[in-house]
């Protein structure tokens, strides 16, 4: 990874970017949404050290309500069949096979490093912290690294550390390979892990909080029925997926790795261009490596009810997706030098 990018990659990704600045104090002004769709808040649903009941249970109702998840697996403790998965119990650790995470990358879902073993890299000891020995923190997040990507045919995006511990040395050592490090999330079930009284109105409560700030929220769950941090049933999980898709209008539901890689591309992204009355040209240029960083951002257009709209870029002709409100044109956009083209007709009131 390039020193240039990597420094980028280091950034906060809370930071606005500076056309939102703008587009603050100018409302008519072309900006790129915070959010995909221009949604106020975004939510992605993590699960660690995949385990069989999450298979069982999660996974079903993911499906059912259509929200793709991220995955923190343990590559050292991932069997190679679904037979050998199945002798384990529901809560240990490594309970779905490499056949099966690959029909959920399929499926759409995020497969993602959660280190070779699942050691502590990093603990406090008397007031200390005590990172683990560099060449073995290496082997443990490489390592894992290396074999999701050979064995899923993608490389993690995102890494987790057991226990969410980090440091400055555990920091540097994920960056190595991943563009983005899971450290700020909300536990999807009770403290103590042994308590089964999380509930769904709690989790709508912390939706419901990160709707107010308008700010991305990241649920780390583990067990669903039995193992760490379970809850009292898979009716917990299903009641909030159902509460997520009802603010589908407000709220974007993804993985952790579209979340993030958004507001990363978000970040460093340089929107400058013009707007009228009937007709926007732009550029939306980044300076991240293309082969990582290439989901669309969106681009919003002031537009008071717009008909016939059409996208475009300028020099292939080629049609970008969009979406028309009644004040408003989104467009889907991947950063580039691509001038963007925009037109469409007033509907006379």
């Amino acid at each position: 990874m390039k020193p240039v990018v990597l420094a980028l990659l280091l950034t906060t990704l809370t930071t606005l970017n500076a056309t939102d600045a703008v587009s603050a104090q100018n409302p008519a002004a072309i900006r790129i949404a915070k959010f995909k769709g221009d949604r106020t808040a975004a939510v992605s649903m993590t699960l660690d050290d995949g385990l069989r009941n999450q298979d069982e249970f999660a996974v079903p109702l993911l499906n059912k309500y259509d929200i793709k998840a991220t995955f923190y697996v343990i590559p050292g403790l991932t069997p190679e069949t679904n037979e050998e998965a199945a002798v384990k119990k529901p809560g240990d650790h490594g309970g779905m096979s490499w056949l099966r995470l690959k029909e959920l990358a399929a499926q759409g879902h995020e497969i993602a490093n959660h280190t070779w073993t699942h050691l502590p890299l990093t603990k406090t000891k008397d007031g200390e912290r005590l990172d683990m020995e560099p060449a073995m923190m290496d082997a443990q997040i490489g390592r894992a690294y290396v074999a999701i990507k050979e064995r899923i045919g993608i490389a993690p995006f995102t890494f987790a550390t057991p226990g969410n511990a980090n440091s400055e040395v555990v920091r540097a050592a994920g960056h190595k390979y991943h563009p983005v490090i899971r450290e700020h999330c909300e536990r999807f079930g009770a403290w103590p892990p042994t308590s089964k009284d999380f509930t769904a109105a709690q989790a709508k409560a912390m939706v419901d909080r990160y709707l107010k700030k308008g700010e991305a929220l990241v649920w780390m769950m583990h067990a669903v029925t039995e193992g760490y941090n379970a809850f009292s049933g898979p009716d917990v999980l299903e009641d909030h997926l159902k509460y997520l898709r009802s603010k589908d209008d407000v709220l974007w539901i993804d993985t952790f790795a579209h979340v993030s890689r958004y507001a990363m591309e978000r970040d460093t992204a340089k929107l400058s261009g013009s707007s009228s009355a009937d007709h926007a040209e732009f550029t939306l240029a980044g300076p991240l490596e293309a082969d990582v960083f290439h989901d669309p951002l969106t681009i919003v257009l002031p537009a008071d009810h717009a008909t016939k709209v059409e996208a475009r870029y300028k020099k292939s002709g080629e049609k970008l997706p969009l979406e028309v409100r009644a004040d408003k044109i989104l467009v889907q956009v991947i950063p580039s030098d691509q001038s963007v083209e925009v037109t469409w007709r007033r509907i006379q009131k």
